[in-house]
């Protein structure tokens, strides 16, 4: 394994490639010009040392602030880069950490919302279907009457019944305050359905199932643990 030290070119960052895969550390424009973009390279050797390298005949590197070429350092070592002394960190070589966050929170939001609005549905579904059992009622009522008019009483009776069955439905209909009460259950559920680390709302997920699938958040970047 080889790892290239260098400076970025646009950024001025320094950057680190490893494995082909390139990485910046630092703030822009904190490293120096006479530091090249490809300035060293470290390969393990193993026993934590490390194998420094110029990889051009004009660049510069100290070691405990004697300039080398090739040398057998470790990490206690000093090693600045360039005639201007920047001095290379050895964090630079250290894996980003990696943060996980515990998304299960998440499920008792959603199977509360889920079961409340199912809750709230199905009461409006009742409250459709009661209002249509006093027209049956009614049609039973005018179909005795005219089939059988002797029992003209049992007519009456099924007309009694669906004129108070649509009196309780009128009742239960002034009482419902279901589209109000969907209103507000997503409005709170909106406001918990967020990222637990950056609080950014998570509209673009529409359930627990779809959020499951995603590894990380799509904002901060912060790993789900699920």
């Amino acid at each position: 394994m080889e790892i290239i030290i260098g400076r970025d070119q646009q950024t001025r960052k320094l950057s680190v490639v490893k494995d082909g895969s390139s990485k910046l550390y630092g703030q822009p424009d904190s490293v120096p010009m006479d530091v090249s973009r490809h300035h060293i390279s470290l390969q393990p050797v193993g026993d934590g040392k490390w194998q420094i390298k110029n990889l051009n005949e004009r660049n510069v590197t100290f070691v405990n602030g004697i300039a080398v070429e090739n040398k057998t350092i470790s990490e206690n070592d000093k090693v600045e880069l360039g005639n201007s002394h920047y001095l290379f960190q050895w964090a630079a070589l250290s894996e980003p950490k990696v943060e996980t966050i515990d998304i299960r929170s998440l499920k008792n939001i959603w199977d509360d919302y889920q079961q409340n609005d199912i809750a709230i549905r199905n009461r409006q579904k009742n409250n459709g279907l009661l209002a249509s059992v006093p027209l049956g009622f009614s049609m039973l009522g005018g179909i005795i009457a005219g089939v059988a008019p002797e029992i003209r009483v049992v007519a009456l009776v099924f007309t009694g019944i669906a004129f108070i069955l649509f009196i309780y439905g009128l009742y239960r209909r002034s009482q419902d305050n279901s589209t109000v009460e969907l209103k507000r259950l997503q409005d709170d559920f909106d406001k918990k359905w967020v990222c637990p680390k950056c609080k950014h709302p998570l509209t673009c997920f529409r359930s627990y199932t779809i959020l499951s699938q995603s590894d990380s958040c799509p904002y901060c970047k912060t790993k789900y643990k699920k």
